[in-house]
């Protein structure tokens, strides 16, 4: 074999091998990011347990829930706070899963439900009240989606208290006293 030739092998060789690290690259990307999804999918579900738990870690939190829901205005400056403690949370989540789905981390059925449930929410007398002043504070564009769904979808939307009738007013006497 003449050196030219050897030449030739090296290169074929090299340009192989070049080939099959960019296959290996590849391989490693793509599960980076099956990591990343599972990773960004278990969080989601952990703060969602974490938001659920606050509505029943006591009597009073559950009962200013549903007061806030039916009206929020009528709330005192604490049931006000807690009130607002619940939404945030879940706005916070939401805008999470909004922003993880544009990336590709979140299934396009988890953000759509995510939403739905946020826009439920909103869709009660108090969370729209709620809403008017939460929309003020965090992410413009997070916000401006949520309103333009919420005003598009309004009549069609779900209403948080018909999905979960135990959150309905009928059933709180938030305690003045809390």
């Amino acid at each position: 074999m003449s050196l030219e030739e050897f030449g030739l092998v090296a290169q074929v060789l090299g340009l192989l091998l070049v080939a099959a690290s960019l296959v290996f690259v590849g391989s490693q990307i793509r599960q980076t990011h099956a990591i990343e999804r599972g990773n960004a999918q278990r969080d989601v579900l952990n703060q969602t347990r974490d938001w659920w738990m606050l509505g029943v870690q006591d009597e009073a939190w559950f009962d200013t829930i549903c007061a806030g829901l039916h009206d929020y205005r009528s709330l005192d400056r604490f049931q006000q706070a807690r009130f607002n403690s619940w939404g945030f949370n879940l706005q916070h989540i939401v805008e999470g899963v909004f922003f993880q789905h544009r990336s590709g981390l979140i299934a396009p059925t988890s953000h759509e439900g995510y939403m739905l449930a946020c826009l439920s929410i909103l869709n009660t007398p108090g969370g729209r009240m709620w809403w008017e002043e939460a929309s003020r504070v965090g992410n413009a564009e997070f916000f401006t989606d949520l309103s333009k769904r919420l005003a598009a979808d309004a009549a069609t939307l779900p209403v948080w208290t018909d999905l979960l009738p135990h959150y309905r007013k009928a059933f709180a006497q938030p305690d003045k006293t809390v």
